[in-house]
C-alpha cells in the first residue's frame, strides 16, 4: 500500500487540557513515581531517586498557557544547604544545558530573519577574518578551519565542520592523571588556561579566540553535522554584533519577556526559592560566561513547554518562517535521526511499532548533573519538556522520555482520530437528489485516517473511475482513497457559501493508494515499492483542476457542514 509523505494526515486534537487524560494516560503519574522511586523499567534499571524529574505537556489548541499533563518527582537527595527547594513544581528552575542553542536561533530568526543565514561568519567577527588574512597562502584545510566558508546558517545546522569546543574538553584543562594514561608532557603554552569547566575559570573573548582558532577543523565545511557547542558561542557573538547589545538583553527584550518565560535566564535566578540542586558537584554554581548561547542557560519545565508552545502556536514568527526552520538540514548514520537548526528530529510511528510516521523536533541539553529535553510534536500541536537533575539524570530523562512518548503518541493519535471523525466523518449529499451524487467519509481504524468509503458522482461510482484510470496506466489495485491535510485553510471565502453558518474551509488532498499485486513483498528493498505517492499528488486534472481537490466548509466550531470535491464543480452537504 502506498504512503503520503508529507505532513499531519488529521486536524489537530482540540481542548487537549480536557480529552488527553483520557484511561491511556491516567496510570502514568503513577507509573512514573513508581520507577523514579524503584530505579527499574522495561528501559532499563537505573540509580532510583537520586535524581529529580519534572515534566510538564502542553498543547497550541488550549485557550490558555495552561499544561494538559504535570509530573514532578523530588528526589530525597537535594542540596537544601546550597539553596535548593524540595517541593519541585512546574515553576522550579534547573540547568537546561545545550537547550539554549534553541533559543539562539530563535533569538537570530525572530530579529533578523534569514538576512544574514547564507552569508559567511566572517562578515560578523574580525578575529575569523583576521584568522584568514593571516593563513592567505600558508594555510591549507587539513591544519586550518576554512573560515570564509562558513556560513551562519552552517553554524545553526552543525554543518560547520568545526570543533566541538576549545577547552572544556581538554584534559590538560581538567584534573585528570594525564602522565599515567600514557599521554606526553606538554609545554605551557598548549595547556589552556582557561575553560569555563570545573577546573578552569571562563575565557574572555579574546582569549577564547586565540586559542580556539589553532584548532583544526573536524571536516570540510557542509560535510556532515558535526556537534559544536562552539558555533554556537560564535553565533553568540554575531548576534551581539547584529543588535548592538548584549546576548542577555537581546534575548530577554525579545523573547523571555515578550513570551513571560519568567524562569528563564542567561544568569542564575537570584531567588533561591525555586532552585532544583543535587547534592555533590552539581554544576548549578557553574560560571560559564560567555558560553549562555550554547549552554549556559536555566529555565523551569513549564517555561521551557510555553517556549515550544510559542514555537508551534507562531506566537512571534510566522507559520511560514517557523515551517522553513523546522526542517532537517542533514541526515545520519540513524535511519531515524537527522539533524536541524539545532533541530535534534527523530521519526516515530504512532502507535510505535506500526502506524503512520512522525517526526519529533527535539533538543536536548547536559551541563553538570542536569539533562534536559524539548519535545515539539508539530503533527498535534503539542510540546513536552523534561527536566532531570541528579546522578543520574542522564539515564533518568532517556527513562522517562520513553515512558512518557510511548504512552503520549497513541492517546494524541487516537485523539486526533476521534475528533476528526466527529467533525468530518459523514455521508454527504448533492443538493439535487436527481444527480444521485453522494460522498461517505468514515475513520479507518486500521490505518488512521479520513477515509473515503464510497463515492457516487452522477450515479457513476468514482472507485470504479479511479480503478479504470488505474488499470489503463499500470497503476495497480487501488487499495482506498484517504484525505490529507493540507494545512490550507481560510477564514474568509470568495465564492458563495452553501450555507450561511459557514466561517471557513480547510483544503484537503485525496491519496488514491494502490498495490501492485506483481510486487513481491517478502523479501527486503532499498527501493521500497510504497514511497512513490508523494509525487502522484496534483498528477491528475480535469479542466485546471485536481482530481484530488477537496474542500471542507466548515462552521465556527470546526465542524463540517459541506464538503466540495472540487473537480466535480458541485458540493455535497453534511447530513444530520
Amino acid at each position: 500500500m502506498s504512503s503520503l509523505l508529507l505532513g499531519p494526515v488529521l486536524p489537530r486534537p482540540s481542548g487537549l487540557g480536557i480529552g488527553i487524560m483520557n484511561p491511556i494516560l491516567v496510570d502514568l503519574p503513577t507509573t512514573l513515581h513508581q520507577t523514579f522511586q524503584q530505579g527499574h523499567s522495561d528501559f532499563g534499571d537505573f540509580m532510583g531517586n537520586t535524581s529529580s524529574v519534572s515534566i510538564t505537556a502542553m498543547s497550541t489548541e488550549d485557550s490558555e498557557e495552561t499544561p494538559f499533563f504535570n509530573f514532578h518527582f523530588s528526589s530525597p537527595f537535594l542540596n537544601e544547604t546550597a539553596g535548593s527547594t524540595t517541593n519541585i513544581t512546574e515553576d522550579s528552575v534547573y540547568r537546561i544545558g545545550s537547550i539554549s542553542k534553541l533559543f539562539t536561533v530563535y533569538a537570530l530568526l525572530l530579529n533578523f530573519g534569514r538576512e544574514h543565514w547564507d552569508n559567511p561568519v566572517t562578515d560578523y567577527i574580525p578575529q575569523l577574518r583576521e584568522a584568514v588574512a593571516a593563513q592567505r597562502g600558508i594555510g591549507n584545510p587539513v591544519d586550518h578551519v576554512d573560515w570564509e566558508n562558513i556560513t551562519l546558517g552552517a553554524m545553526a545546522s552543525q554543518l560547520s565542520g568545526i570543533g566541538r569546543d576549545y577547552a572544556n574538553g581538554d584534559l590538560a584543562s581538567q584534573n585528570f592523571p594525564w602522565q599515567q594514561a600514557g599521554l606526553p608532557s606538554l609545554p605551557m603554552e598548549d595547556i589552556p588556561s582557561c575553560a569555563g569547566n570545573t577546573s578552569l575559570p571562563p575565557c574572555n573573548l579574546q582569549e577564547y579566540f586565540q586559542g580556539f582558532i589553532q584548532r583544526h577543523p573536524v571536516f570540510s565545511p557542509e560535510t556532515t553535522p558535526v556537534y559544536s557547542n562552539a558555533a554556537y558561542r560564535i553565533l553568540g557573538y554575531v548576534l551581539e554584533t547584529l543588535s548592538g547589545t548584549s546576548y542577555e538583553s537581546l534575548l530577554r527584550s525579545s523573547v523571555l519577556e515578550p513570551l513571560n518565560l519568567s524562569q528563564s535566564s542567561t544568569h542564575r535566578p537570584e531567588s533561591n526559592g525555586s532552585w532544583v540542586i543535587p547534592n555533590g558537584d552539581s554544576g548549578w554554581f557553574q560560571d560559564t560566561g560567555d558560553e549562555a548561547p550554547t549552554a549556559g542557560m536555566y529555565s523551569s519545565s513549564r517555561d521551557l513547554a510555553a517556549f515550544g508552545q510559542a514555537i508551534l502556536a507562531n506566537k512571534q514568527l510566522s507559520a511560514l518562517d517557523t515551517r522553513r526552520w523546522m526542517k532537517p538540514n542533514s541526515h545520519t548514520s540513524s535511519l531515524v535521526f537527522s539533524v536541524g537548526s539545532p533541530w535534534e528530529i527523530w521519526r516515530a510511528k504512532t502507535d510505535i511499532t506500526q502506524g503512520r510516521v512522525l517526526d519529533l523536533y527535539a533538543k536536548s541539553g547536559s551541563i553538570g548533573k542536569y539533562n534536559s529535553l524539548l519535545i515539539l510534536v508539530p503533527d498535534y500541536g503539542v510540546t513536552v519538556s523534561i527536566l532531570t537533575a541528579g546522578p543520574s539524570s542522564g539515564s533518568t530523562i532517556t527513562i522517562a522520555a520513553e515512558l512518557v512518548m510511548q504512552k503520549l503518541l497513541p492517546a494524541l493519535e487516537m485523539t486526533s482520530h476521534q475528533q476528526a471523525c466527529r467533525k468530518l466523518c459523514g455521508t454527504y449529499t448533492a443538493a439535487d437528489p436527481k444527480l444521485n451524487s453522494s460522498l461517505v467519509i468514515v475513520a479507518d481504524d486500521k490505518n488512521p485516517g479520513l477515509l473515503i468509503k464510497r463515492w457516487i458522482s452522477r450515479s457513476v461510482d468514482m472507485y470504479a473511475t479511479a480503478q479504470a484510470f488505474a488499470d489503463e496506466t499500470g497503476g495497480g489495485q487501488l487499495t482506498a482513497i484517504r484525505l490529507q491535510q493540507t494545512n490550507l485553510e481560510s477564514m474568509s471565502w470568495g465564492k458563495r457559501r452553501p450555507h450561511s453558518q459557514e466561517t471557513r474551509v480547510s483544503a484537503y488532498r485525496a491519496v488514491f493508494e494502490t498495490h501492485d499485486p506483481g510486487v513481491t513483498r517478502t523479501k527486503p528493498r532499498i527501493f521500497g515499492p510504497d514511497a512513490h505517492q508523494w509525487s502522484a499528488i496534483d498528477s491528475l486534472m480535469y479542466g485546471e483542476v485536481a482530481a484530488d481537490d477537496f474542500v471542507f466548509y466548515l462552521d465556527d466550531q470546526g465542524f463540517a457542514t459541506a464538503i466540495e470535491p472540487r473537480v466535480l464543480r458541485e458540493t455535497f452537504h453534511r447530513g444530520l
